[in-house]
């Protein structure tokens, strides 16, 4: 069983920030909100204000999208490309994805590189634009990780080290820079470029039409 973060592991990119500007190009009457945004951001900089309520603010933006998970499948549609290739080949059932970014946005791209992943991530509600819980990073995911009765992990993927507490409960760690994937002593910090791990798609059919 292997557990994987999503942003620039799986996906090559900050898959929030690229769904941010995706809606903005669609309906530049949200402009607006970037004002929004630095604001808020500037706050967070100078830590008067959590992650979790800068986020909070961040995803407010949803609001405007007329038909999000219409919206979030035409972006994945234009996004699927982005996906790092690899994860094709080393995919398997009971993959876990961790991530810090909202179940709104990953839940349809997760769907369909591995229906039968299992996906942990942050937890927002558009309706009332709050997180419910907690912002689901660092020690968080572990967290979640062991009350969804997860302990222990044959790999794990990430591009950060905030992941570390999550690696820990893999027998080895992989550190991701774009596309390339390193054995990752996470103690000592250094990196080895392996081969692709041979870990074989136990059904052909872990994509969903």
């Amino acid at each position: 069983m292997n557990v994987y973060d999503f942003d620039k592991t799986i996906y090559l990119h900050e898959s929030t920030r690229k769904f941010y500007f995706f809606c903005l190009k669609r309906n530049k009457k949200h402009f607006f909100h970037i004002f929004k945004v630095v604001f808020w951001g500037f706050l967070r900089g100078i830590r008067v204000v959590s992650l979790k309520k800068f986020k909070e603010k961040f995803f407010s933006f949803t609001k405007f999208v007329p038909d999000i998970e219409k919206t979030v499948e035409e972006f994945w549609d234009n996004e699927f490309f982005n996906i790092n290739y690899w994860y094709f080949e080393k995919r398997k059932r009971g993959d876990v994805v961790c991530s810090a970014s909202p179940r709104f946005l990953l839940e349809n791209i997760v769907a369909r590189i591995n229906k039968n992943a299992k996906l942990v991530c942050t937890e927002y509600d558009i309706e009332s634009q709050k997180i419910v819980g907690e912002n689901c990073k660092g020690e968080e995911k572990v967290k979640r990780l062991k009350e969804l009765g997860y302990n222990e992990f044959e790999n794990g993927f990430s591009d950060s080290k905030s992941d570390i507490p999550m690696l820990k409960m893999c027998k080895k760690a992989y550190k991701v820079k774009k596309e390339q994937v390193f054995l990752w002593d996470i103690e000592s910090n250094k990196l080895i470029k392996e081969k692709p791990l041979e870990n074989k798609v136990e059904d052909d059919d872990l994509i969903l039409n």
